[in-house]
């Protein structure tokens, strides 16, 4: 590292020289090799949220997520199923079609308000791009069609 370099370093850490124009071990460490101490302090905190983590699936304070949608949608079908083999009015099967889709939105909307995990152009955690919202609606269309 050449001296210029250093001095960069060093003024972009705000480091401050003493009377004698001279800096101290860690001003010239935290420039040459970025501050370790914060980067100590990031690894613990991510330490300590794994470790949360594990806990919370420990005390099955987590649920699968996937396991979760599949139950509910195997519910959900039977349930069309009954609910267009009834002899109720078309109306009253629509409002029920209805309130059955909703089960997804709503597990997608606590999973989101749960998630600390940012997403970018309405991709889930794992890539997918269709939610389950849509699926919904897409069962309650053609349960309606038949």
């Amino acid at each position: 590292m050449t001296h210029n370099t250093l001095r960069k370093s060093l003024n972009k850490n705000s480091a401050q020289a003493d009377v004698d124009g001279l800096y101290t071990n860690k001003q010239i460490t935290d420039a040459v090799f970025g501050g370790l101490a914060d980067e100590k302090l990031a690894t613990q905190r991510q330490l300590t949220r794994k470790y949360e983590l594990e806990n919370q699936i420990t005390e099955a304070s987590v649920l699968n997520r996937k396991s979760l949608e599949s139950g509910f949608a195997a519910l959900a079908d039977a349930m069309i199923h009954r609910i267009m083999a009834s002899e109720v009015s078309r109306e009253t099967k629509e409002d029920l079609l209805k309130d059955l889709a909703t089960i997804p939105i709503t597990i997608e909307s606590v999973a989101r308000s749960q998630s600390k995990l940012q997403r970018s152009n309405g991709q889930l955690e794992n890539g997918e791009n269709e939610s389950s919202r849509t699926v919904a609606k897409k069962r309650a269309r053609t349960s309606l069609k038949d």
